[in-house]
C-alpha cells in the first residue's frame, strides 16, 4: 500500500520513519525488521510502498495490524492466507491493487464469521483511475468519495467503483457463493 499505510511491497515489513532520497530527489524508506519479517532490512530495497504488493507482504501486514487490536489468532491467520491466495490468483487489472484486495479479504473473513471491523482503519480507499487520495463530501446516502486530483474531470463517486471492483473480485474468487450487493460490503 501507499500513503500513510505504506509497507514493503515484497516482505510486508514496516518502513522506517527516516527518509532517504535517490539521485532524482524521490523519497524512499528502509524496510524494518520485526518478528514477522526478521530479515527485511537485509534483503529488501528502499521503497515508499506500491499499489500492488506480494501475497506474502499483504499477509504480513494483515498479521501486524491484527496484533495491534487483539491476540494472535492462528485460525484467522490461516483463513486469511487461504483467502488471499485465492484472491491474488484470480485478480487482474485494478483488482490487483492492495486496497481492493484488502477490502475483499475483509469482506470474505466477515462472511466466514471473523471480527474484522479493525481492518477498515488500516487501509485507505484510493482513486481507481490515478491511485490518488479521495476527498469526501456528504451525499444523500452517505459520504461520496471523489478523486482529490480530479483525474477524470468528473465528480463521480469513486467509492461506487471501488465497491463494484471488490464485488467483482469476490465473485471471481468464490463463484459458488451468492453474489454480493455493493452496499453489503463489510468494510466500505
Amino acid at each position: 500500500m501507499i500513503g500513510k499505510h505504506a509497507f514493503c511491497p515484497t516482505s510486508g515489513a514496516s518502513l522506517s520513519r527516516e527518509v532517504h532520497y535517490d539521485e532524482r530527489g524521490r523519497p524512499e524508506r528502509v524496510p524494518q525488521s520485526d518478528d514477522l519479517s526478521p530479515n527485511a532490512a537485509l534483503e529488501e530495497p528502499l521503497t515508499t510502498g506500491k499499489r500492488r504488493s506480494s501475497r506474502r507482504a499483504l499477509a504480513t501486514y494483515f498479521r501486524r495490524c491484527h496484533r495491534r487490536h487483539g491476540d494472535a489468532n492462528d485460525d484467522l491467520y490461516c483463513r486469511a492466507a487461504l483467502v488471499l491466495r485465492r484472491l491474488k490468483r484470480v485478480a487482474t487489472g485494478d483488482q490487483e491493487r492492495d486496497h481492493i484486495l484488502w477490502y475483499a479479504l475483509g469482506d470474505r473473513l466477515a462472511r466466514d464469521g471473523f471480527d474484522v471491523d479493525w481492518m477498515s482503519i488500516h487501509a485507505e480507499p484510493r482513486c481507481p483511475d490515478c491511485g490518488g487520495r479521495l476527498t469526501y463530501v456528504d451525499g444523500p446516502d452517505g459520504p461520496i468519495g471523489r478523486c482529490g486530483g480530479s483525474c477524470t474531470g468528473t465528480r463521480d463517486d469513486r467509492l461506487v467503483t471501488i465497491r463494484e471492483t471488490v464485488c467483482t473480485l469476490l465473485a471471481r474468487a468464490f463463484p459458488d457463493e451468492p453474489t454480493l450487493d455493493t452496499d453489503a460490503l463489510a468494510l466500505l
